[in-house]
């Protein structure tokens, strides 16, 4: 005899930040949750970022491919399934700013909010070249491990101008991304000027991220606390 199913699983609506799609999701279950642990546990990040694009695509009731989306979108997106799982709210350990003094400090995951900027994204370098330019694929920014301290500041800043490019147009032919390699990307950034760069670096640094500001008075000291909080691990 068949068991019998325990739960009807509601149903959320949810805007995709990068493209303003609107599709549905439903929280995660048990069986995700704990694939989801385990690869915390494991201190793998690789193996963690598996499990929450996994359960991604699994809670997303439309056809998407997470991979494509951006990285602001996937953080958006499972803190946003992760409200609706396990709670709508963390408890975060802030320190004061003046004392240090740890202070216990709740976060509801529904304020969270990301902020899309008005950008041009198709710029011209000069009469002959223009560049398309893109927030990059959360695929693409796997493969680069951004808490390297060993790699400069310079060759991140190069990295990640150069996957934001996403063609490059001239002589009314256009070159993708992915039909370009580092070398000749490289050798593609260098060659530009420093305000031409300059258009690009700014691109990168206009890119959303999740962030929340929070406010609180110092249990310790009374000193008036407010911290940005970015990035998803900010949060858990």
């Amino acid at each position: 005899m068949a068991l019998p199913k325990l739960n009807d699983v509601p149903k959320f609506n949810i805007t995709i930040p990068s493209t303003g799609k609107k599709v549905r999701f439903r929280p995660y279950l048990v069986k995700e949750e704990k694939v989801l642990l385990m690869a915390v546990e494991s201190g793998d990040t690789g193996a963690a970022i598996d499990a929450m694009v996994d359960t991604i695509q699994s809670c997303i009731t439309e056809k998407i491919n997470v991979n494509e989306l951006t990285t602001f979108d996937v953080e958006y997106l499972f803190t946003q399934i992760r409200s609706k799982s396990s709670g709508e709210s963390v408890k975060l350990g802030l320190k004061c700013k003046e004392c240090e003094v740890p202070n216990e400090t709740e976060v509801k995951l529904d304020d969270l909010k990301i902020k899309m900027p008005k950008i041009k994204k198709t710029v011209e370098l000069n009469e002959d070249v223009s560049i398309e330019l893109r927030y990059p694929p959360f695929s693409v920014l796997t493969k680069y491990d951004f808490a390297d301290n060993t790699i400069s500041d310079a060759v991140r800043s190069f990295q990640l101008a150069g996957e934001c490019i996403q063609a490059v147009l001239f002589d009314d032919e256009r070159t993708d991304n992915e039909d370009i390699t580092n070398e000749e990307m490289q050798e593609f950034l260098e060659s530009m000027t420093t305000e031409q760069f300059k258009v690009v670096s700014s691109f990168v640094e206009s890119m959303p991220k999740l962030s929340h500001t929070i406010k609180f008075k110092c249990v310790s000291c009374d000193h008036n606390n407010s911290i940005v909080l970015e990035g998803m691990q900010s949060f858990f």
